[in-house]
């Protein structure tokens, strides 16, 4: 550790003449980093943007895609409510058909039996009439022979007239 005394330098007092002042040489670097800042934050808030509009995008075709589902499964269910309402009535017709089957076979069988009673009972008054007639002549000329044997007035009397 010794130190040596200055030593004795030529530009003593001189100072100013012979150093340079400090010029500042970063002008354009703080330029482009301000540029680079005011890019990189259009940049994000650009990207916040895409990003902002991606997402209610999503949101949106997540919606529309839940409502479609949601259609989708009232028009099953209604189509569902609608296919049961069809197989009951189905039923229902169904049984009703048997029911009508069997009172039409029903009448079918009424009618022939009625046909049946209604022909057998027009040949019987068709015979009791012609029996009739027959009864009616034979009286008529059992009243004729009963006239000539007797000598008895078969007409009725003619009143007198006034």
């Amino acid at each position: 550790g010794r130190q040596d005394p200055k030593p004795n330098v030529k530009a003593k007092g001189d100072l100013d003449a012979h150093t340079q002042r400090y010029s500042f040489k970063s002008d354009s670097v703080i330029e482009l980093l301000k540029q680079l800042r005011l890019k990189f934050e259009d940049e994000l808030t650009k990207t916040n943007t895409e990003e902002t509009n991606s997402l209610n995008a999503y949101n949106l075709a997540k919606a529309a895609r839940e409502d479609a589902r949601k259609a989708a499964t009232d028009a099953r269910t209604e189509k569902q409510t609608v296919k049961g309402e069809a197989e009951t009535a189905k039923t229902t017709a169904e049984s009703d058909l048997g029911s009508v089957q069997g009172d039409l076979d029903a009448d079918k069988r009424s009618l022939e039996d009625t046909t049946k009673a209604y022909n057998i009972k027009k040949s019987e008054w068709v015979e009791r009439s012609e029996t009739r007639v027959k009864e009616k002549e034979a009286i008529e000329a059992a009243i004729k022979i009963l006239a000539k044997v007797t000598g008895v007035r078969t007409e009725a009397p003619s009143n007198p007239t006034l």
